[in-house]
């Protein structure tokens, strides 16, 4: 047992000395002088109490300070664990995201090496597309020098025809002249005698050109068209192209008055939609029944009808608007040349009757 106090052992003494225990057993003498030796003895007990009691309550003392600071300490570990915890969460936070980073590194990388596959197939498909594009151009260019080559060649041919024209025209008029010398000799008998009979012929188709015609080399059109602006610019391109405008007719009534009434008409270009009575095709059938002219149809509508109707007449042309400069000159010239083709047969069958 610890004795925590020297109050209590006093007290505890007292009571002995009360009892006299001590007296009745050894005698009061004895009891006195061990009573004394006691009292010391007590009293040095009680000194080494008090120090026990002093180092005691020292010791308590560091007890509680030690407990104190094993509260501390176990506070702090508290603190320590409790941010160990969150430090270990954090870790683990820290790591997870770590490894999704690094999955997403990976995609990344594997991503970034399928676009540079694909971009060296792009840039494969690039160079394709740029050979593909300068075979075009290269082929483009081919094209466009033999378009180029072949517009030079129809100009060409475009005036060698003209030239051919005018060879022509001037060979008529030689063959006029030809013929008007013959003509000055067929009063001399011996003359006649010495010719044969391919001679006599040629006299007498001479003779029948020169009688229905003012000027040979003279291409004379007549327009029927109601348009006055589309008929002025036909009208500079036919003289441009070396053709002679007799008229302009706007109705096909007024077409039928002056195809009688112009003293020669090669080609008659006539448009399909007059106005008036009668349209461009039941006018180009009366003048083909009237005078034979040579009629050549322009129109801005090719429906089936239309066409039908124009082969019924026996046209010698069919133009679509906007009109193209080569196939009016084609047109005309072809109409012209067998106009005149069937006129030379005409005058062979009536000279060898």
């Amino acid at each position: 047992m610890v004795i925590s106090s020297t109050g209590n052992l006093r007290t505890l003494l007292e009571n002995i000395k009360s009892l006299d225990f001590f007296n009745r057993l050894f005698g009061w003498r004895r009891i006195e002088e061990l009573n004394t030796v006691a009292y010391h003895e007590f009293l040095t007990i009680t000194h080494a109490l008090e120090a026990i009691n002093a180092q005691n309550n020292q010791a308590q003392i560091q007890i509680r300070q030690i407990y104190g600071d094993l509260e501390d300490q176990k506070n702090q570990y508290s603190q320590l664990k409790t941010d160990h915890d969150a430090l270990k969460n954090s870790t683990g936070s820290i790591y997870d995201v770590l490894i999704n980073r690094e999955n997403e590194l990976a995609a990344l990388k594997e991503s970034e090496l399928r676009n540079g596959l694909r971009l060296i197939e792009s840039e494969q498909e690039s160079e394709r597309l740029r050979e593909i594009i300068d075979q075009y151009i290269r082929l483009f260019q081919e094209k466009e020098n033999e378009l180029g080559v072949l517009k030079e060649a129809d100009s060409k041919n475009t005036q060698r025809i003209l030239e051919l024209n005018k060879e022509s025209d001037k060979l008529q008029n030689a063959i006029v002249q030809f013929t008007r010398k013959l003509n000055l000799k067929e009063s001399d008998p011996g003359v006649l005698k010495e010719t044969d009979p391919e001679n006599t012929k040629r006299i007498v188709r001479s003779h029948v050109m020169i009688r229905n015609a003012g000027n040979s080399s003279e291409k004379r059109i007549l327009l029927v068209e109601d348009d006055s602006n589309f008929s002025k610019m036909l009208e500079d391109l036919l003289r441009e192209i070396g053709y002679t405008v007799v008229g302009i007719a706007v109705s096909g009534e007024e077409a039928i008055t002056m195809a009688g009434g112009v003293s020669r008409v090669d080609v008659i270009l006539i448009d399909i939609h007059l106005a008036g009575e009668i349209d461009g095709i039941e006018t180009a059938r009366r003048i083909k029944g009237l005078y034979g002219t040579p009629t050549i149809f322009m129109t801005a509508h090719a429906d089936n009808e239309t066409i039908r109707r124009v082969v019924v007449t026996e046209s010698d042309g069919y133009l679509v608007k906007p009109i193209n400069r080569q196939e009016l000159f084609a047109n005309i010239e072809i109409a012209i040349y067998k106009k005149r083709k069937n006129d030379s047969l005409i005058e062979r069958r009536a000279a060898t009757n």
